[in-house]
């Protein structure tokens, strides 16, 4: 009983700091964490729950303060879409081109073209920002796993290269070496990668090539239990993750800095108060999270959270229109399928909760 009055009221502290967020006092609250992370992975083993959506709206408020370099790393390359505005199969160099190149070398040659290209070429949103780069997904990054992990117990028996790197670091790192390839030549800050919502491959890879981890949580039974699934990869010493990580001898692993829960119902009858079947799902992700404090930056993960509401039309608006919605205005009318789809007060809401979110990951 004591155990689940003091878990209450951790969880307490959350609901109070959303009503300061709320109320207008972003800037009073204290942000947990290490300030030095560069490269970051959206991800978690569940899709559907808004995430490549949140990675949008992140890589635009990031864009506002560093030059980034944004990366997909999911076969549906909604992330792509998104920053080229455009809904077309790309039809240039990819991530995949690259890490090809990377694991198959001469027998595997990408076109004679830029990986990265520039945001504000393709998206004129974010043009009042900071000159920010992205590499495009691609649908064969569904291929991948297979070709990875072959290659990857092919090296497992190898010896140790002339510098004394085991083999299977090698390929581990492959994504880590484009994305310092590429930061060097776009002389990018920081690093944003949307992942794909299954482990293998593309995602292990960019886990590997990351500092911290953003994990969005839908209020929903399958992303409560994902996110158990997340956490217990990314801590138990036993997992894929963590088995390759040893057998490569890489030490570093990514911490999780930010859980970003997604479509928080809102109760009308009270400011500034998730509803009680939210509120629920929230409680269980704290628990969750609580019992795997270890993986966190920091010892107390209620401090790591974020409440985002369910977006309604300005989210159908911003995944649609490719417009961030801090960039959206309250009474706008948008065509969206022939229909007229406007933007409502609640807006202004969404933009102090994802304020808060990036926030988390501001260094």
């Amino acid at each position: 009983m004591k155990k689940r009055k003091k878990g209450g009221k951790i969880v307490q502290e959350l609901f109070d700091r959303y009503d300061r967020i709320l109320s207008g006092e972003l800037k009073k609250i204290d942000i947990p964490g290490n300030k030095e992370f560069k490269t970051y992975a959206v991800t978690n083993f569940r899709g559907g729950i808004g995430k490549t959506t949140l990675s949008f709206n992140l890589a635009y408020a990031m864009c506002q303060k560093y030059m980034t370099l944004f990366l997909d790393m999911c076969p549906q390359q909604n992330f792509t879409s998104l920053l080229l505005n455009c809904t077309k199969p790309y039809m240039g160099n990819s991530i995949y081109d690259a890490l090809m190149e990377k694991m198959m070398g001469a027998a595997w040659q990408m076109e004679d073209k830029k990986l990265s290209l520039r945001v504000q070429d393709s998206n004129s949103e974010f043009r009042n920002g900071e000159t920010c780069y992205f590499i495009p997904g691609s649908s064969r990054l569904f291929l991948f796993p297979s070709q990875f992990y072959s290659r990857l117990n092919e090296y497992l028996g190898m010896t140790s290269s002339g510098n004394g790197e085991k083999p299977v670091s090698v390929l581990l790192k492959i994504l880590k070496n484009i994305i310092e390839e590429q930061v060097t030549e776009t002389k990018t800050e920081k690093v944003l990668i949307d992942t794909s919502p299954f482990f293998a491959g593309g995602t292990h890879l960019a886990w590997a090539a990351s500092d911290a981890l953003i994990i969005p949580v839908r209020v929903d039974e399958q992303s409560i239990y994902s996110l158990e699934l997340t956490l217990e990869m990314l801590y138990n010493p036993n997992s894929d993750f963590n088995i390759w990580r040893e057998r490569a001898g890489i030490e570093e692993k990514p911490t999780v800095q930010a859980i970003i829960m997604t479509h928080c119902g809102w109760n009308r009858q009270a400011d500034h108060q998730i509803d009680s079947a939210s509120r629920m799902y929230i409680e269980r992700a704290v628990d969750i999270s609580i019992r795997y404090k270890e993986v966190f930056t920091t010892p107390n993960v209620v401090d790591h959270f974020a409440l985002l509401s369910d977006f309604h039309s300005s989210g159908r608006i911003s995944g649609s229109k490719a417009i961030p919605i801090n960039n959206l205005i309250e009474g706008r009318q948008h065509r969206i399928e022939g229909r007229k789809v406007e933007v409502n007060r609640s807006v202004n809401r969404y933009k102090k909760e994802l304020e808060y979110a990036f926030n988390l990951i501001n260094c």
